[in-house]
């Protein structure tokens, strides 16, 4: 968003100079620039319905041909009469093969004719006509001139029409030519160096509407996140209304891919009864994040810390369902596999006998005890009067040790 703000700003600032550089002292030239394209865009909008209407029309006139049929070919290399041999019809497309006044045969394709085709006169075909006998194309080729000897050139040559057809669009556009020749900056003798500047301000002008387009996308987006957020946070009295409550203030300082999983195993008390090491390898599973996923169970210490994850996990289940229902994802799924490290290394542990038993790194080791040790803090900070405070500073106490010691 913030970059998108930054284009959009940036654009506009861009937008007011070329407005500067397109004044005219005879009056609003971008009025009259505004004009101007508007003509073009009504008469390039014409163009493409005339051709549209134009291709389908073409469509049934080469429906109509027959072996024989004189037509004249409106554009293409092979402009001008020619003599059809094959009308070459089919559901995938019409290419007639035809044999032109110059003695060459070719099979067409509807970008030859862009225009209906009418058969101008008709011949008589050799029998088993060989487009690769140069004697039979010549007969043919000559019947084709015969044919249309006599035609007068407005029909062998045809022009193709320009500009629209509709009377309607036709006095428009006539009715805007004539307001462009009245404006007063019409006469200005740098017209055309004003005009490209507002050329320029056009350009820039409908790329920075759909980036405005996007940058009001993203913020609804942004806005309706954040409205099924508030009601998240509503539902578990973190909120109420636009008021932060007590519980929500301990949430604040729960800094977390899973703090609402921590903030509300606070609020159940399933932490009160741990001991500092244990509640060491309970908060390791709303920090850790292994790097590949591992089908098998992880290594759990003994006593009640299975069972406190247990809990934790049915939580984790309920939230991630609430947040589903208000069209939320937030929540990753806690993950055990540090905890029995984080036990071991609290209940003080060697090292190297760590490590080699959990399979991990020193380097791997110290970032993951380091991100704990942070955790364990901010629980202890939200804690507030709970047991778990106290639990959570002495968890601290015991994880700082050898490599993990503050620098």
């Amino acid at each position: 968003m913030v970059g998108l703000a930054r284009q959009l700003r940036k654009a506009e600032d861009a937008l007011a100079g070329y407005t500067e550089a397109a004044k005219c002292h005879l009056g609003d030239f971008l009025e009259y620039a505004d004009l101007r394209r508007q003509i073009s865009v009504l008469e390039k909008d014409a163009s493409k319905a005339r051709k549209a209407d134009r291709r389908g029309d073409a469509e049934q006139s080469l429906e109509r041909l027959k072996p024989g049929d004189v037509i004249v070919v409106p554009v293409g290399r092979f402009t001008g009469p020619a003599a059809v041999v094959d009308p070459g019809l089919s559901e995938h497309g019409h290419r007639p093969l035809v044999v032109t006044a110059g003695r060459q045969a070719k099979r067409l394709a509807m970008i030859d004719f862009p225009v209906p085709v009418e058969p101008v006169g008709r011949i008589r075909l050799p029998k088993k006509f060989e487009p690769r006998n140069p004697h039979m194309r010549k007969q043919v080729a000559q019947a084709v001139r015969e044919a249309v000897a006599d035609l007068p050139l407005s029909v062998t040559r045809p022009k193709m029409e320009k500009g629209p057809t509709d009377p309607a669009v036709v006095d428009r556009v006539a009715a805007m030519r004539a307001e462009v020749r009245a404006h007063p900056c019409h006469s200005c003798p740098d017209r055309e160096d004003h005009a490209r500047w507002t050329e320029r301000y056009f350009k820039l002008q409908r790329d920075t509407e759909t980036l405005a387009r996007r940058v009001e996308r993203r913020t609804n987006t942004v806005a309706r996140e954040f409205d099924r957020v508030c009601e998240v946070l509503d539902a578990l009295q973190y909120l109420d209304g636009d008021r932060v409550t007590d519980r929500g203030r301990g949430l604040m300082r729960i800094y977390s891919d899973l703090d609402l999983v921590a903030a509300e195993a606070l609020r159940e008390g399933m932490w009160d009864d741990l001991s500092p090491s244990q509640l060491a390898a309970v908060l390791s599973v709303l920090v850790y994040e292994a790097r590949r996923p591992d089908e098998s169970a992880p290594r759990l210490p003994g006593g009640p810390v299975a069972g406190t994850i247990e809990a934790m996990q049915r939580l984790w289940v309920e939230l991630e369902q609430l947040e589903k229902d208000h069209r939320l994802a937030f929540l990753r799924a806690p993950d055990a596999g540090f905890a029995w490290t984080a036990y071991r290394w609290a209940e003080g542990d060697a090292l190297d006998e760590i490590l080699i038993r959990a399979d991990l790194t020193a380097g791997d080791f110290v970032r993951q005890m380091k991100q704990l040790v942070d955790f364990a803090g901010q629980i202890a900070d939200a804690s507030g009067d709970s047991p778990v405070r106290k639990t959570a500073r002495a968890a601290i106490d015991l994880l700082r040790r050898g490599i993990v010691s503050p620098d």
